[in-house]
């Protein structure tokens, strides 16, 4: 990255002299009128995509834009995030943004000290048997990592409290507020304001996510109580907890930005490991199991990722051009993360070159072109149409980024129109530097939908093993009245997925990402460097 801000200070700083041309005249500089911040670009919908709300210096706030999206139609009876908070308390909140955090949220804020959620490393360093305690395990999980293992595992399986004693005490010491936000994950709406320092510009890329972050604990509780209840055999609480587990995924996904929607596929896949150690050792009847199906229709649909790149993803390369636009190499700074190079005179120089001979709008215009092309393809219906387009706009970013390297190319061009020359250049820098890993998008929310469809045909083959006593030979025996159409395999073109019957159980699986039949082995299988990645379902049929 230091590269390409080196590049990019190259770019501006090879039409240095007419900048200082403009320089004001000793008298003009005698004369003491209030300044009025001038603007460097321009604000409309082709350029800055918002007018309003603006900041003091007249440059978008698009920090403040995002709040206003995300808590349009929202109340404090109807936000889940209010109730979140309650139950979590205000610690994992800076206290310089608490004010404004619980203002934005509508509600006052929690005391410093209260009957909080209790992190499981917390619980852990309340709990850890000292080192060479009679408590300390003994064997071969005498080493002080044994607690964090029985925490994995109590996370994948079925457990008891004979088991794993430290982790339901944990769970028996956060049961009131797992009550409080399994209440929070029945509301409709999740907002969970954005808040940036004002040392940090106030610009999108610095805001806080504490929701999400908090989120996967909580998560984690949910899932390893629906383990333990699933061992007691108390059916309809665990899926209570599992179902809360789903609704949270949901809720988290009305976030705006691509860390939420990522967070969210995460929380889904934790609810839907629960729901296949539930269909594997719980006793249900076809009706129940009816009932379950039921359920999971009712939840609302999940985000789109392309909703994601199209506003969260784009008003923060928007935001990091107005950053730089107005405040030059410190702007810069600010991105990379750099140290302060204000008082550096030749970043003093890049600072007064860029303002004057940078015409930004072109930037603008050249990043709303590429988001809007990204998300007009994160729209398709079809996995094979999203891919062949992707790669293209992959290949077309790096020739792209080829051609910045091209300094004679810009040298010639700036003897034309040097402030449209720059702009070109400068917009082809933020593009190859600022633009998401779009190809990792597109492959999260595929494998997220295929996720899905292999959870739903969990569920239609457990219903049919309750009315016949034993699972189908073929997934075409489901259709039509446990599915109303066989599912396939969207990372193979659309070919039947992988289905055996194995004694009492079943493998079930799709290719995943690299396409290639890996045997029903997947990233959880990995044990000395593999590939693997399919996307498995297994029973035992225990």
């Amino acid at each position: 990255m230091r590269c390409w801000m080196s590049f990019l200070a190259l770019s501006i700083a090879l039409v240095g002299v007419p900048a200082f041309a403009a320089e004001p005249s000793a008298e003009k500089q005698k004369t003491k009128l209030p300044a009025k911040p001038v603007v460097r670009v321009t604000i409309a919908k082709d350029t800055t995509y918002i007018t309003e709300p603006l900041r003091k210096d007249g440059y978008p706030d698009y920090v403040a834009a995002l709040n206003q999206r995300m808590s349009k139609g929202v109340t404090p009876e109807n936000n889940a995030a209010v109730l979140f908070w309650q139950a979590m308390g205000p610690s994992e909140i800076k206290k310089e943004f608490r004010e404004k955090f619980f203002r934005l949220l509508g509600v006052p804020q929690p005391p410093e000290k209260g009957d909080y959620f209790v992190s499981p490393t917390e619980h852990f360093n309340r709990h850890k048997p000292k080192e060479n305690s009679e408590a300390a395990p003994t064997g071969e999980d005498s080493d002080r990592d044994s607690l964090w293992r029985q925490f994995d595992t109590a996370l994948k399986r079925p457990w008891s409290k004979e088991e794993f004693p430290i982790w339901a005490e944990w769970l028996a010491a956060n049961e009131k507020q797992l009550a409080l936000l399994s209440e929070a994950c029945k509301r409709p709406r999740c907002y969970h304001p954005l808040i940036s320092s004002p040392d940090n510009k106030e610009m999108v890329m610095c805001v806080l996510l504490p929701g999400a972050q908090q989120s996967r604990d909580f998560a984690r509780a949910l899932q390893m109580r629906a383990m333990f209840r699933i061992k007691e055999g108390k059916v309809d609480e665990a899926w209570a907890d599992l179902l809360t587990l789903h609704r949270l995924a949901r809720l988290i996904g009305q976030g705006s930005t691509l860390v939420d929607g990522l967070v969210a596929i995460i929380l889904d896949g934790m609810a839907q490991a629960g729901d296949h150690a539930l269909l594997d050792h719980a006793k249900l009847s076809a009706a129940r199991i009816a009932e379950m199906r039921a359920d999971l229709n009712k939840l609302p649909p999940i985000f789109s990722m392309a909703d994601k790149l199209d506003v969260g993803e784009r008003f923060f390369f928007l935001d990091c051009v107005s950053v730089v636009a107005r405040e030059g190499m410190s702007g810069l700074n600010a991105i990379i993360g750099d140290g302060d190079t204000s008082k550096d005179v030749q970043s003093s120089m890049i600072n007064s070159i860029g303002n004057a001979m940078v015409d930004w709008d072109i930037v603008l215009r050249m990043g709303n072109s590429w988001y809007d092309r990204i998300v007009a393809i994160q729209r398709k219906p079809k996995r094979y149409e999203r891919k062949k387009a992707m790669t293209s706009v992959d290949d077309d970013i790096k020739q792209l980024a080829k051609s910045v390297r091209d300094v004679k190319s810009l040298g010639w061009a700036l003897l034309g129109n040097p402030r449209k020359a720059t702009g070109e250049q400068v917009g082809k820098i933020f593009v190859a530097l600022l633009l998401p890993a779009f190809m990792a998008c597109t492959e999260a929310e595929d494998r997220a939908a295929m996720q899905r469809e292999l959870n739903e045909l969990a569920f239609a083959l457990a219903a049919y093993r309750a009315e016949h006593g034993s699972y189908p030979a073929k997934l075409a025996d489901l259709a039509t009245k446990y599915v109303k159409q066989e599912p396939k395999d969207i990372f193979n073109n659309d070919a039947d997925l992988h289905y055996t019957r194995t004694d009492n159980g079943y493998l079930l699986y799709s290719v995943s990402f690299n396409g290639r039949d890996d045997g029903g082995m997947g990233e959880s299988d990995r044990k000395a460097g593999e590939d693997w990645d399919d996307l498995v379902v297994r029973m035992s049929g225990k």
